[in-house]
């Protein structure tokens, strides 16, 4: 398969990789690019340019090194992947690679899973996303690094900047001067602390399904872009696309619908702290109860009822911030007319991960 590398890390759990290896039968695909990463967990890049007429193994092991600055840890990782089931989504989770032969269809590459994201999380944690054009998945998988204590491997990172010992490291990394993001990392780990719970609650997956409701029968959803707080997404139009059978929580979707006589595009921005609070209150320790995220369009298009419902509890959400714009059925890419919009200026609802 051609397929490219990467890495990623929380916003506010910033780590620094060594090497990163990705193993199989046919070699190591080592990652390469800015080694200091805070992407948001899922969003790592190739920092390299890969000939797409390439093919190679599947990797079935990693290894890598690396430093998280939240922890003040340096952490290492040998372990084997989960390789029948990534094999399994490169096969039937989208569209598989073209042979080498027959050379790449641009237009269809969007629709190869073609890319595998490992993401270092606080504690030495780490897990892998498959990702293509149309979609990301987070595999049920994950695996701990060991504390690395040898002054070998320790002292080639804080040398190189001339310091005497690790300590001095991260507290350069975090200084005022050093750190754009210093002000507001230390207000987060003074409130809060580490990162780490917040990110174990986006990874918590609930059983429910996104559901539309148009009070004018005649609509009909075109397309559903979703993205989640564990850091996957689809697009529910594509074929290669099913849904996710048990999601984490909400974080932003854009629907798209038809009319008789217009096409709609919608844009919801889920805020954080509700989403949180809401799928705690109405799933409790069950998770597995079926829900709905049921969305109520009015007939005009442009007002919205949000309620998460789960047995016989029903929670509405109430502060997720929508726009919706109306083209002509007839030109449904055009520059579009905003017809409804419940917040001032740019949107609010950013998660933590996102800022």
């Amino acid at each position: 398969f051609y397929y490219e590398i990467c890495c990623s890390s929380p916003k506010l759990g910033p780590v620094e990789y060594l090497s990163i290896d990705f193993i199989g039968e046919s070699g190591t695909l080592s990652c390469f690019g800015t080694s200091t990463v805070d992407n948001g967990i899922g969003n790592g890049m190739d920092g390299v340019a890969r000939d797409l007429s390439s093919r190679h193994s599947l990797p079935k092991a990693i290894e890598a090194i690396w430093v998280s600055y939240t922890d003040r840890k340096v952490y290492k990782i040998s372990s084997l992947l989960p390789y029948d089931t990534i094999l399994s989504l490169f096969k039937y989770g989208g569209e598989p690679c073209l042979p080498a032969d027959k050379g790449i269809n641009f237009e269809e590459v969007h629709k190869f899973i073609q890319c595998l994201d490992i993401c270092f999380l606080p504690s030495g944690k780490v897990v892998l996303f498959l990702k293509a054009g149309v979609k990301t998945i987070l595999l049920d998988w994950s695996a701990y690094g060991s504390i690395v204590t040898d002054d070998e491997i320790l002292s080639q990172i804080y040398t190189k900047w001339g310091l005497e010992d690790m300590d001095q490291y991260y507290d350069v990394y975090y200084s005022k001067e050093e750190s754009p993001e210093y002000e507001y990392w230390h207000n987060y780990m003074d409130k809060y602390g580490s990162v780490g719970p917040l990110m174990e609650r986006y990874l918590q997956r609930f059983n429910y399904e996104l559901k539309f409701e148009f009070e004018d029968k005649k609509s009909n959803i075109y397309s559903v872009e979703s993205q989640f707080t564990n850091g996957e997404q689809h697009w529910e139009t594509s074929k290669f696309n099913e849904a996710f059978k048990m999601p984490s929580r909400l974080k932003e979707s854009c629907m798209v619908w038809n009319t008789k006589d217009f096409h709609y595009t919608c844009f919801m921005y889920f805020n954080e702290e509700e989403v949180l609070r809401v799928f705690d209150e109405a799933y409790g320790e069950d998770r597995m109860q079926k829900g709905e995220l049921r969305v109520k369009v009015c007939k005009y298009n442009n007002l919205f009822d949000i309620s998460l419902n789960v047995g016989e509890k029903s929670i509405k959400l109430e502060k997720t911030e929508i726009r919706v714009f109306q083209d002509p059925i007839d030109d449904p890419d055009g520059d579009g007319t905003l017809i409804y919009k419940n917040y001032e200026g740019n949107h609010r609802n950013l998660f933590i991960d996102d800022e």
